[in-house]
């Protein structure tokens, strides 16, 4: 690889790494469409699984106080079901097409919940979860949200969207919804490393390449960490909103 794509590859981890740690989520969906046009091949999916894990290791143990247990314990059970399927959809299904049906359906979703999100603050009435104790967990619909999270995990790198969206469904505030999906990251980027590697045909030059990217994702992940107290409440939906919606329109752009 030159040292222009590499700069390119190094500029995106950078600034992904600074939005993630800052709100939670945004990594992979900022990060894969870019990796994929600078690397040119599918082994831009397994570099962007390392370089989260990385990025959740250097913040985990600042959150592991502000997650709700049993939350994440369905969200992790969920996704251990959720990983073969998205390894199988990673080896038989065309990207372009995969890419297409996530962004439509994430566009979908984020604007249902913008719509949402609109009519309650007309009403001044958005009730926030701030604390994890306040957050009952719901086994069902988070079994199936970590169902679609490990699978999209696998199949695009992807566990968040499906996870970001319940959380704002269920008004988790920006502590807990910060938590919840980064101490999810850690677990889901780290078996994803694992199952690329035995399973999904994962090279050497892929770890090498996350290795040479970390050093940019852990000085973007230090300062997204303390960039999120300057970011309250009100703003950080609409941040996470944004990145929703503009993710989804980029993913439908980017396969047709």
């Amino acid at each position: 690889m030159d040292a222009v794509s590499f700069a390119a590859l190094a500029a995106v981890a950078f600034f992904a790494a600074t939005v993630q740690a800052a709100t939670g989520f945004g990594f992979a969906i900022m990060a894969v469409p870019f990796f994929l046009l600078i690397m040119g091949s599918l082994s831009a999916i397994q570099v962007t699984a390392v370089i989260n894990f990385v990025i959740s290791m250097v913040l985990m143990q600042r959150l592991l106080k502000g997650a709700p247990r049993r939350l994440l314990l369905h969200l992790i059970v969920g996704s251990m079901v959720g990983f073969p399927i998205g390894l199988m959809a990673y080896k038989a299904a065309d990207l372009n097409s995969m890419k297409l049906v996530v962004g439509a359906l994430i566009t979908l979703f984020a604007v249902i919940l913008l719509i949402r999100e609109w009519q309650m603050r007309r009403t001044d009435s958005l009730p926030q979860i701030t604390n994890e104790g306040e957050f009952v967990a719901r086994p069902v619909p988070e079994l199936a949200v970590g169902v679609v999270s490990g699978a999209m995990s696998v199949a695009l790198a992807m566990p968040g969207p499906v996870v970001v969206l319940y959380l704002l469904a269920r008004h988790a505030g920006k502590q807990v919804s910060r938590a919840a999906t980064l101490l999810l990251f850690g677990f889901s980027y780290g078996a994803v490393s694992l199952v690329h590697t035995l399973w999904g045909g994962m090279s050497g030059g892929s770890w090498l390449l996350a290795a040479k990217l970390a050093p940019f994702v852990v000085a973007g992940a230090i300062l997204g960490h303390y960039a999120t107290r300057y970011l309250s409440e009100k703003y950080f939906r609409t941040v996470i909103l944004t990145i929703l919606i503009a993710s989804g329109f980029y993913g439908v752009w980017t396969a047709l």
